[in-house]
């Protein structure tokens, strides 16, 4: 199981001593961008991530990877902002749009919907969405990565939805075999109820036990690694 610090800000200041400060501890990152449209809260916006990492700053000199977490309306325009950026010491692994956003198609023409983007596009499910609609209308093998929302998605700090634990297990016994992230109110308490499952996420994406940590984040980082290392069938990445 693979953690993945999760960054929702506001501001492009807070945005970056975010990741100045986890950076440190972690290169992996899922950036997520809201518009204030699909999601209440507005985020910091791609554009401005771009103007603010260059290859001649500090962001930048460390090799970083970002998966990139589209709560917004208008995906198809946002993914081409990040197909056209290129920057030697940042690689984009996945791209995730929310499921709910998307046609519905009753042929399997889903591979011929991600292709085109020529990136890693991967599907969001909220905790209303059901997998059971997802099977029905999609080639389940042919979804790069799945991330699973365990709370209402908008902004950090949102109650963890046990509920949403099912959706793993269902992707799973309906043949699933690519990677599943849960994404929302990962904590020390929470992650020993995740640990617990049969099925267990391959990432999962931590917010605001991380972001607001404050003096405390080295051991919060140690606190959550030890609980995966601890658990029997699991090793930390």
């Amino acid at each position: 199981m693979k953690i993945c610090p999760s960054i929702l800000e506001l501001s492009l200041a807070d945005f970056i001593h975010q990741l100045k400060r986890l950076s440190p501890y972690f290169n992996y990152f899922q950036i997520d961008i809201a518009d204030g449209i699909f999601v209440p809260n507005k985020t910091t916006q791609i554009e401005e991530i771009i103007q603010a990492i260059k290859p001649s700053n500090y962001l930048a000199m460390k090799p970083l990877i970002f998966d990139f977490h589209l709560m917004v309306k208008d995906y198809d325009k946002e993914i081409e902002k990040l197909r056209n950026w290129k920057i030697k010491q940042i690689k984009i692994n996945n791209i995730f749009i929310h499921y709910s956003l998307l046609p519905v198609f009753k042929i399997l023409i889903n591979k011929l919907f991600l292709d085109r983007f020529s990136l890693s596009i991967g599907l969001v499910l909220n905790p209303q969405d059901q997998v059971s609609d997802l099977v029905n209308n999609y080639d389940l093998n042919k979804i790069s990565s799945i991330q699973i929302m365990s709370v209402i998605p908008g902004k950090q700090g949102s109650a963890f939805i046990p509920e949403t634990l099912k959706k793993i297990e269902q992707l799973k016994i309906a043949g699933y075999r690519s990677k599943i992230f849960l994404d929302g109110g990962v904590n020390d308490q929470t992650l020993p109820l995740i640990l617990n499952q049969k099925y267990k996420p391959d990432v999962i994406g931590v917010g605001s036990y991380f972001t607001q940590a404050k003096e405390k984040l080295s051991e919060r980082v140690v606190n959550l690694k030890s609980l995966i290392k601890q658990s029997p069938t699991l090793r930390n990445i």
